[in-house]
């Protein structure tokens, strides 16, 4: 019988429930990421899998099994999307989870689901549910386009919870409230899991991408709509979804040294804070008696820290302490040429969604900051360089040309080398594989 009244919009906690997509084709992936803002446990069966799926299945989100669907596969399931291009097995389904109990969506017959897929709006915790009975998607469609450019209204950063965090993202605010008047722009704080595990040093947690992971997933829900990151601590790989939409001006990028307060002259009796295995390379060629202590923590923590007597020093970055308007800790500057600092340090990453419209970014990007990043980036990729890699690169962008300066360690030899390689900006990225290269065939 035909549903003449419509559909009660109940908005359910899922977050916790067995999810079961028997299908991995083109519908079963727009009904996954619909379930992925609320969801997090996701089983998907199918003995062919799209690659959009598949992606999904090595960022942790959801879980695949490559078989034959059997009835068994929905015994402890609650929620169950039948999306095969196999009618009579999608009606099989049906069948079963009714004599289950079972919450039933099959995509092929709009008369078999006990729940419809309306199309969603979400905005931070604003929850938006449009459905026109499942016969006007054109209307439907127009309904939820026009809610997101209302709600386009507000532009929410996502920041971590550190006070450097949200300096930087406050000075992304500031800009922005200044590009658009006539939008709330507004800040969205948390803790990662890279803030929370301070006990193990990166390469021993899982990298930089520990920075990222609960901002990154804040933009995909749209919970937010910016990210801002120290580009030094971002992966150099991305998700396609979620690309770089700008680069800042450059901050300072050198290394600095700290000492406690009181303190004119680092005495050598105590061990000096560094975590980075690319500065106590460099480091030990200055201070070659020293001992180095691992140490984690923002910059604040460690200022506590060394100022407590555990630290006879601290290595920091000097962006970081500038713009935390701590400058006079500062006791000594580290040149590129005695110390290359890490690839983008000093720059601002903001990161967006794909395919979205951030022409209101343009003005924040610099033309400089931009081309260093990309030169940078591109070596340490090339060579495969991350947390546990003591790879560093540092680029000058002055009128059309760029000059990069990289270091390069091989973990076998463990040995090292410098050098530096110019040219073009329009050819930043080149730059930086050329010098990658270069430096790889020394050792």
């Amino acid at each position: 019988m035909e549903n003449k009244k419509g559909f009660f919009p109940m908005f359910v906690d899922i977050s916790k429930k067995k999810i079961v997509v028997v299908g991995a084709g083109k519908i079963a992936s727009r009904r996954i990421k619909t379930l992925l803002l609320f969801a997090d446990d996701i089983l998907v069966i199918a003995p062919e899998v799209k690659e959009e799926i598949l992606l999904m299945e090595r960022d942790g989100l959801v879980q695949v099994q490559k078989k034959m669907y059997d009835r068994e596969d929905l015994y402890d399931a609650q929620i169950v999307i039948a999306a095969t291009n196999d009618l009579p097995l999608n009606n099989e389904i049906f069948s079963v989870c009714r004599c289950m109990g079972i919450l039933v969506n099959v995509a092929s017959d709009k008369s078999k689901c006990d729940f419809h897929f309306p199309g969603v709006v979400k905005k931070e915790e604003i929850v938006i549910g449009i459905h026109a009975g499942g016969s006007n998607h054109r209307r439907a469609k127009e309904v939820r386009e026009e809610l997101e450019e209302f709600l386009k209204k507000t532009i929410t950063i996502g920041s971590r919870q550190s006070r450097l965090a949200v300096v930087q993202s406050e000075m992304v605010m500031n800009y922005l409230k200044k590009r658009c008047p006539d939008r709330e722009i507004q800040m969205l704080t948390m803790k990662t899991t890279g803030d929370i595990i301070l006990d193990r040093t990166l390469d021993k947690i899982g990298g930089k991408g520990l920075f990222v992971k609960e901002l990154d997933k804040a933009l995909l829900e749209k919970r937010s709509d910016l990210s801002v990151h120290s580009l030094k601590d971002m992966p150099m790989e991305l998700q396609e979804e979620l690309p770089i939409v700008a680069f800042s001006k450059r901050e300072d990028p050198r290394d600095v040294l700290i000492l406690p307060k009181g303190e004119r002259t680092y005495r050598g009796d105590k061990p000096i804070g560094c975590s980075s295995l690319r500065r106590k390379l460099q480091l030990k060629e200055l201070f070659p008696q020293a001992e180095f202590k691992d140490v984690r923590g923002n910059v604040l923590t460690r200022l506590q820290k060394l100022d407590r007597g555990e630290y006879g020093a601290l290595i920091l970055a000097a962006a970081g302490m500038k713009r935390l308007q701590l400058e006079n800790r500062i006791s000594r500057y580290f040149e590129p040429e005695e110390m290359i600092p890490a690839a983008g340090q000093g720059i601002l990453a903001i990161q967006g969604r794909k395919d979205e419209d951030y022409s209101y970014m343009d003005e924040f990007s610099d033309k400089a900051g931009t081309y260093a990043a990309l030169a940078e980036r591109a070596f340490v990729r090339y060579l495969d360089g991350g947390c546990s890699s003591p790879i560093a690169a540092h680029a000058v962008v002055s009128d059309k040309k760029i000059t990069l300066r990289g270091l390069y360690y091989n973990e076998e030899s463990r040995k090292y080398c410098k050098g530096t390689q110019a040219g073009d900006v329009d050819h930043a990225e080149e730059l930086g594989i050329t010098l990658a290269k270069i430096l790889k065939k020394q050792i």
